[in-house]
């Protein structure tokens, strides 16, 4: 009785402006041009709305900080998440895979390096990275792992989840312990040590 009397009144849905696309890439593209010239610690939002040409306003309604608008500008501007091969070999789809990583455009390129070099002493960057661009990595490389799996090139029983973060990681700190971009025979490296499996011996005759 009570529930045909008291009608409770939903709340409405409030529909803002639509996003305009372009100030989106603009604002995006000027993130990625002042993270490649001055770098992540010197990077403000002020400057990016002014490399923009928009109002400061517009880039905290798209984005919180600048934190998560480095994050978007990196994986959406930087080219640099490459097509997952699929070989129908697990050495050839990580060698290209990886390979295309490093061809990624310059300016992505040198974005990474500064993120990469703030990853360790900044927890929320570290955060939001991994959330992202990370993530969209270790997704593609996970993608790579589990086919080979899939076609018994390795055993059943592998650790995909680690397999999938070794070569990321390895990169990454790469740069940080040599000071120095890898290059694709860092990469062989890698790809020899850890994804050519042997082939199968013959048993006893």
């Amino acid at each position: 009785m009570l529930n045909s009397i008291v009608q409770v009144k939903k709340p409405r849905s409030r529909r803002g402006r639509p996003r305009d696309p372009e100030v989106d890439e603009a604002i995006l593209a000027a993130a990625m041009d002042l993270l490649a010239g001055v770098g992540y610690a010197r990077l403000t939002m002020d400057q990016v709305a002014a490399r923009a040409g928009v109002g400061k306003a517009s880039l905290y309604l798209r984005w919180p900080n600048k934190v998560a608008l480095v994050a978007e500008a990196i994986q959406h501007r930087s080219a640099v998440v490459p097509d997952i091969p699929d070989t129908g070999n697990l050495r050839r789809d990580m060698l290209a895979f990886l390979k295309g990583l490093l061809r990624g455009k310059a300016a992505g390129q040198r974005a990474l390096a500064a993120v990469t070099g703030e990853i360790a002493s900044n927890p929320e960057l570290r955060k939001v990275w991994r959330r992202s661009l990370q993530g969209t990595l270790s997704a593609s490389t996970r993608v790579i792992v589990e086919r080979a799996v899939e076609r018994g090139e390795l055993p059943a029983t592998s650790d995909i989840d680690l397999l999938s973060m070794l070569p990321l990681t390895v990169l990454q700190n790469w740069r940080l312990e040599h000071g120095q971009s890898p290059d694709d025979t860092v990469v062989e490296r890698i790809v020899h040590q850890f994804f050519a499996p042997s082939p199968r011996r013959a048993g006893p005759r």
